[in-house]
Formats: C-alpha cells, structure tokens, sequence
C-alpha cells in the first residue's frame, strides 16, 4: 500500500511530460474536449464585452482597499506595519507604473485565466527590487517528467522575436485562482465553464454587426402596373426624379404618377435582431462565475432583477464579498507566500486588505458601531470591552460599566444595580385585603425590576420603527397588488360582487401574502428576542440565547401571525369597497382605486395607523414572552409585574393594582396573551431567595 500511495502521488506532483499539463491527470479527466474548440474561437476574451465588464469592475473596486502588513504579538494584539519594504515595493513596483495597474493586471490575468505573474527583479544584494506584471499568455511552468521539483522553472516567451526565456520559481510571484485539476501547477479560469455562452454573446454581436452593415435596402420600391416594363433609362430618370422631389426639405410633399404605378415601402425590422433573452444568459452566467451580481455592472439582465428585490446598495455589498473580498485573500496569501518572505523573517507577519474605507462595507461598520452600542448602552459590557470592539485604544482606567439611567459610572470590581428613576423608585403600595409580603415584590426587588424594564424601553422605538416600516410596505404592498388584480368587463357584467371578490381574491395570491405577512412577524420576534436577550444578560441571566429560547419566542410570532386572518380583512375590505363605490356610481377604475386604499387600511382606515397599532401590540408582546422564555432558561420562574404606568386616570385600576406583583411563568404567559392593543404591561424576572 506505501509503495501504490508513494507512485500515485509521484503521478499527481510529476504528471505530464515536463511542461503543459496533459498525461496521467488528462487521461483520469477525459483529456481534450471534442467538437467546437470555444476556448480558441473566443480568443484572449480581451474583446468580450461579456467579459471585460465585470472584469473592469473588480479591478476599479480592488483599489478601494488597502494592502497591509500587520504583525500580531504574543498578546493577540496586531499592529500595522505601515514601513514595511514589501509594501513601499509594491506602491512603486518599478519605474513605469504604480501599484494599481499591477493590480489591475493581476486581477484580469486570474479572472480570464485562473493565472496570474509578477517577475521579481533582484538588486546586487539578492533583494527584490522590481516587480513586473507579466500576461499569462507569455509566462507558464515547466517541469521535467518523474523529476524532484514540482516546478522547475518558468518559460517566459515575451515573443517579437525574443527568445524564450527560463525563471527560477522564486523569481516568480504565480497567483492561481484555486487548482486547475488538468493541471494541478496552474489554477483554473473562473469564468471558463461560460466559455460556450461568450461565444454565442460574441456570435450574436457579431451576427447583428453584420445585418446591420450588409443588408443595405431601398426605402421606397416604385414598380409600374398592369404588367408594364420600364426600360433602364426610365428607371434611372423615375429614380432621379423621385430623389430630387422627395429628398431634403421636400420631404413630405404629394406624390402624383402619370400612369398606373405602385409605390410601396421596404425595409428591415429591427426586432428579427433583438437577441436580448439568448444574450442576457451569458451576463447572468459570467458574472455568477466571477461572483456578482449582474446589476452592478449595469448588465440589462442585472438590472431587470433589481426592480424587485434587493436595492443596488445590496448588490454591491453582495458583490464585495462574494466577488472582491474572496480574490483580494487569494491575493494576499500569495505574496505572504511567496514575496513577503524575501524581505526578511516574515514569522507573526501577515499580508491583509483594509477595508476601513470601502463604500460598499460601510453600513457592516455602522451595525457593528450599533450593535457595540447598544451593548454598552445596556451595561452589559465595560467600555474597555466596547473600545476593544470597535478597534480603539484601551486601558485599564476604561474597566468601567456605563449603566443605563443617567449612565453612571461603576467600577467593574463594585458592580451593583442601578438606582431607578423617579416614577419607579418605590414599590407601589398593596391592594387591601391583600398579602403584602406573600405576592408583592420587595423595594430592592421592586427596584432592580425596574432597570431591567427601562432597558426594554431604550430598546422599543428602534424595534418599533423598524415593525412600522416593515408592516406599513407590506400592507401598501397588499393594496397595490389587490388593486391590479382586475377583472376584466365581462366577468364584472355576469358576475355578482361575491363572484367578483373571489376572482380578486385568486388573482391576488391571498395565502403567498399571508406567508410574507407570517415571515415580517417571524423577523420582529427574532429581533426583540435578541434585544430582550441583551438586557437579561446585563440582569444576569447568563451571556447568551439559548436556541430554544430563540425557537420559543419565533413560533410565538407563527402564532400570532396567524391569528391574523388576512384573507377575511382584505375579502371585507373589497366587499366595503365595492359597496360603497356602487352607491356613489363608480367606475371599474374609481372601484380599483378605492380598493387599494380600503385594504391598505383593513380595519385601521390607513396603512400607517395599522402598522403602528399592530406593531406597538407585537412588540409589548414580544418583549413579554422573550424575557419569560429567557428567565425560564436560566433557571428563574416567578416575574414582577410592572404596569399601571400612565398613572391614576390614565390606567385601569386593575392593572395599577397588579403593578408591583409577583406572578408564576405561566401567570405571566396567561397575562401577555390577555393584554389589550397598546398595553403597557411588562415583567422582569424576579430572581429573590
């Protein structure tokens, strides 16, 4: 078995006969390919517009990030080498251009090709002293068949009459994109699997190119009648009578023939050239291979698709890291590889691209500023940790909690909860006739409750916005949709308002709506779910949600969803409509349009009062069922209840005497699901002995 496994990998590392690939891996892969040669008919893709389009669109993004050298020490803490020679090499790698046309090379030879070269031009020291990109047309490896090396040298052919030349391996940067398995010394173009679909995108252009050039036809045909035939001198002397009195500025004017004569136009239509559809394949497939979106090369066929779906900020935010981020690595692992080392120890060195200032990853660092944020914001972090987090300085003076309520500082060492505001300062006296100790919080229980509730507080208007957002596009969305969804005059005729309502109904797709509608409440638990999770961590419930806390509160949200019975409000909302429009002798286009206002509204009246009702509800909710959940998973099953906080003639009497109350965790699931629109009912967990 050793010697089968020695003499195999002998094949693999040595396979072919010295040079090109082929032998041992081409047999095992099927070899060349049969038919059509496309890879020869497409040439170097240099005038492949398919291609170059995107290609040109990685390029002009690499540069807006920038190579860097970092060292990290034994404490995990990286430094940027911002001096490091390789890097000043690089900026100016040889006296004829800079740094982003070598990257610029680099990047179309390993899109095109899966190959990309640098040549290193050594001073009298051995050190580097120029960098030159070199086509991957003219460069490739070489090897000896059952030799020592995996590649002996590199057969450089410039041609123009320069003899071939051989590189040492180390005087040679070879980028490869991945591994070519044919041939396992080079990597493999991305885009050579499209290879088929550029040839028929080139075809196609070149096939319109040609209708457009050749087929050159009169615009006007003027043939005697009757069976007449014109001799050549009258066909010359009608044609020049015709140009002369129906060209330039007497066009226009009446034509009037002595004798009988048909006059009739002739031309091409443009539309037997449109090949849009067989053309927009080969930009969707090209730019998947490369790894973006069509849209942000301002391919047709991309920006079709953005009309619904994703914003072009998604799609470039996609692209970067599908597409750029992805070569940019590939990149700096090879000169950490290969160049970096030639400059002396490269141990604790590493080669990496900032991103600081690429457009495109801005909104990853805003919510990566928020997310840290709200962290600190709640208290459940140092602002040692935050500082650390979003890449500032810190030390040992920063070990500070920032607490919410006036953010008071509190030494890490002495953390203890922090006093409540005013309203909630004290616990609410008991109800008479009541226990005051057996189901009544105390003041400090009262009190570190009260924090925890005001931490959901903070955290509602964002969450809140967003539901609005959310629902009030949704429920807009709904109405439009139901607004397009016409009949035509003939059903309306024999149809009554029931059979009407039902035909919308089908055409609308009510059950896919609801699904969408199931899907924002999914989200919105989610999202409360993680809020809720930070504040229970800083009231110290442990670090993080469990998944079955995150599964509890999301099915919650199914729940919920469902009880919302879209198809009855949007069938009442059209048989109100239509009632109310038939009384006023509407049209079947006033009918539509008072439609799409009366179920955007439901019945709220209004797009925006229905969002804001329903998502106000949902979040309370929300909030409610993720801090049972979440204290149930750590072990807490009794809560304080806190409501009654609009004050006397504001709240119910009720719900003031319950303020300040402790309740079991199915006590407060009962309570939550009782709670009318708009409550301001809420718990926090009650942690006592």
């Amino acid at each position: 078995m050793s010697n089968f496994l020695t003499k195999a990998l002998n094949r693999i590392r040595h396979g072919g006969a010295g040079g090109s690939g082929g032998g041992f891996m081409a047999a095992f892969f099927g070899g060349g390919r049969r038919g059509t040669n496309y890879r020869r008919e497409v040439g170097d893709l240099l005038d492949a517009s398919v291609v170059m389009a995107p290609v040109q669109w990685m390029q002009r993004s690499l540069p807006e990030a920038k190579l860097c050298v970092k060292r990290t020490n034994k404490k995990g803490e990286s430094e940027e080498l911002r001096d490091h020679p390789m890097l000043a090499l690089i900026q100016k790698p040889n006296p004829y251009y800079a740094d982003i046309v070598l990257f610029w090379g680099v990047v179309l030879s390993l899109l095109l090709d899966g190959n990309a070269y640098l040549l290193i031009v050594r001073n009298g020291y051995g050190k580097p002293a120029e960098l030159w990109y070199v086509p991957h047309w003219m460069i490739e490896p070489r090897w000896e068949a059952g030799g020592d090396s995996f590649i002996d040298h590199y057969r450089y052919a410039p041609g123009g009459g320069t003899a071939p030349q051989e590189i040492e391996p180390e005087d040679v940067v070879h980028f490869r994109y991945g591994i070519n398995p044919r041939n396992l010394r080079k990597g493999i173009s991305p885009i050579d699997s499209a290879i088929r679909e550029i040839f028929m995108d080139n075809e196609s252009s070149k096939f319109v190119s040609a209708l457009l050039k050749n087929m050159g036809v009169p615009g006007v045909v003027i043939s005697p009648k009757g069976g007449a035939m014109a001799t050549p001198d009258d066909a010359e002397a009608t044609k020049a009578w015709f140009t002369e009195q129906f060209s330039g500025d007497n066009r226009g004017k009446p034509l009037v023939m002595g004798a009988a004569t048909e006059v009739s136009q002739y031309g091409f239509n443009p539309q037997q050239m449109n090949m849009s559809e067989a053309r927009d394949v080969a930009e969707e497939r090209v730019c998947a291979l490369i790894g973006i979106p069509a849209a942000v090369v301002g391919f047709g066929a991309g920006l079709q698709s953005t009309k619904v779906g994703a914003t072009m900020e998604e799609m470039r935010k996609l692209a970067w890291h599908n597409g750029v981020l992805p070569l940019a690595s590939l990149i700096a692992d090879e000169l950490q590889r290969s160049l970096l080392p030639l400059f002396g120890r490269a141990e604790g060195l590493s080669v990496e691209w900032d991103t600081e200032n690429v457009k495109a990853l801005q909104e990853d660092e805003d919510k990566k500023g928020d997310r840290w944020n709200r962290r600190l914001a709640t208290g459940g972090i140092t602002l040692f940790d935050y500082r650390v987090g979003i890449g500032l300085e810190a030390d040992d003076s920063h070990r500070i909690y920032l607490r919410p309520i006036n953010l008071i500082e509190v030494p890490e060492s002495q953390m203890q909860p922090p006093p409540a505001v005013a309203p909630l300062a004290a616990v609410p006296p008991a109800p008479k006739g009541r226990s005051s100790k057996a189901d009544r919080a105390t003041a400090a229980d009262y009190k570190r409750g009260a924090a925890f509730v005001l931490m959901l507080q903070g955290q509602e208007r964002g969450l809140l916005k967003a539901a609005e957002k959310q629902l009030q596009d949704f429920f807009v969305a709904l109405g439009v949709a139901t607004g397009l969804a016409t009949w035509d005059s003939e059903k309306e005729a024999k149809a009554d308002d029931a059979g009407i309502v039902q035909q919308i109904l089908e055409k609308l797709g009510i059950d896919a709506w609801q699904s969408r509608f199931a899907a924002i409440y999914a989200a919105h638990y989610q999202a409360v779910a993680t809020a809720t999770s930070e504040a229970a961590s800083a009231a110290g419930l442990g670090a993080s949600m469990p998944d079955e806390v995150a599964r509890s509160v999301i099915a919650a949200g199914g729940r919920r969803a469902a009880m919302v019975d879209l198809n009855e409000q949007t069938k009442a909302a059209i048989f109100d409509a239509l009632a109310e429009g038939r009384a006023a002798g509407e049209g079947a286009d006033a009918l539509a349009k008072r439609i799409v206002g009366m179920v955007e509204g439901g019945p709220w009246g209004t797009a925006e009062t229905r969002a804001r009702v329903i998502a106000r509800t949902e979040t309370k909710y929300a909030q409610n069922i993720s801090t049972v959940e979440r204290a149930r998973a750590a072990g807490v099953t009794k809560f304080v209840v806190f409501d009654g906080r609009l004050g006397p003639g504001r709240s119910k009497p009720d719900h003031i005497a319950r303020d300040g109350s402790i309740v079991s965790d199915s006590q407060a699931e009962a309570m939550a699901e009782a709670e009318h629109p708009n409550g301001t009912l809420s718990f926090a967990p009650h942690f006592g002995d």
